[in-house]
C-alpha cells in the first residue's frame, strides 16, 4: 500500500520542476542583473522550493483520498445494508469509484491491495482497514475504521457509523472549501504585493533604462537588486504562514 503521508516526485515531475526552476532563474537574473550568470543566486533555494513543491503535491494528493473515500463510505455503506461483507463492499465500490474518478484514481489502487489481501491473503479486514487508516495520514479514516472494529465488537449499528463518518467527512469538506476561498482571496492580495517590486523593475526598463541603469552597473546597485529578490521570498513566507489554516 502507497504511504500517503509522504511524497516523492517522479522522473517526469523532477525534469519539469528543475525546467520550471531554471527558465525562473534566467528571467530572474535578466531582469535584476542584466547578466544570465546569476541566475546561480537560485540555486540555494532549489532544496526549499522543492520541499515546497512537493508538499503542495501531497497535499493536493490528500484531499483527492479524502473526497473518494467519502463516496466509498457511501457505497459500502449501500452494499452493506443489504448483508455484504465488508470484503464484497470494497470489491463493489471500486468499479463505480473508476467510473466516478476515472482521471484521478488515488483511492481505488489501495482498495484494490486491500481486497486481495482479504480475499486471498484471508487477512481480517479490521488489520487491513487499520493499515489503510495508517497509511492514508487521515484523521478522518482513522476514525471511521475505529468505528467499524468498535461497531463489529459490540454489535452496534455499521450502516449507521459509516453514514455517519461520511456526513463528518463532508462537513470538514465544506468547511474547508470556505476557508479556502477566504485564503485564495488573500493569497491574490499577497501576490500583487509580491509582484509589485518587479513590476516596477520591468516599467522602468522599458521606459527609463538610463534612470534604472546604476542598479545594474554598480555594487550598491547589485546589493539592492539583491536585497528586493531576498525580501519578496521573505513576505512569500510570511504570506504562507498567516494563511496557513488547520482543521
Amino acid at each position: 500500500m502507497t504511504d500517503f503521508r509522504s511524497y516523492e516526485f517522479t522522473r517526469k515531475q523532477n525534469v519539469r520542476f528543475l525546467g520550471m526552476v531554471v527558465i525562473t532563474a534566467v528571467i530572474l537574473s535578466l531582469l535584476f542583473y542584466r547578466n544570465v550568470l546569476f541566475a546561480v543566486v537560485v540555486i540555494p533555494f532549489v532544496s526549499k522550493l522543492r520541499s515546497f513543491a512537493i508538499e503542495n503535491c501531497r497535499k493536493r494528493r490528500c484531499q483527492d483520498y479524502l473526497i473518494q473515500f467519502k463516496d466509498f463510505l457511501f457505497i459500502a455503506a449501500t452494499s452493506i445494508g443489504a448483508g455484504r461483507s465488508m470484503k464484497d463492499a470494497i470489491a463493489e465500490a471500486i468499479p463505480r469509484l473508476q467510473s466516478i474518478h476515472e482521471e484521478n484514481e488515488v483511492l481505488v489502487p489501495e482498495l484494490k491491495l486491500a481486497h486481495e489481501r482479504m480475499e486471498y491473503g484471508n487477512e481480517d479486514d479490521v488489520a487491513v482497514l487499520a493499515d489503510l487508516a495508517v497509511l492514508s495520514g487521515q484523521e478522518d479514516v482513522i476514525d471511521f475504521v475505529t468505528i467499524y472494529a468498535t461497531c463489529k465488537v459490540t454489535g452496534a449499528s455499521l450502516i449507521r457509523g459509516m453514514n455517519r463518518a461520511a456526513m463528518v467527512i463532508i462537513d470538514k469538506m465544506t468547511i474547508e472549501r470556505e476557508i479556502a476561498e477566504r485564503i485564495r482571496r488573500k493569497e491574490q492580495e499577497g501576490f500583487i504585493i509580491l509582484m509589485a517590486p518587479i513590476l516596477v523593475i520591468v516599467f522602468l526598463n522599458l521606459t527609463s533604462p538610463d534612470y534604472i541603469a546604476p542598479l545594474y552597473e554598480t555594487f550598491r546597485g547589485r546589493l539592492i537588486m539583491t536585497a528586493t529578490i531576498a525580501s519578496n521570498i521573505g513576505i512569500y513566507e510570511w504570506i504562507q504562514r498567516i494563511v496557513k489554516v488547520k482543521i
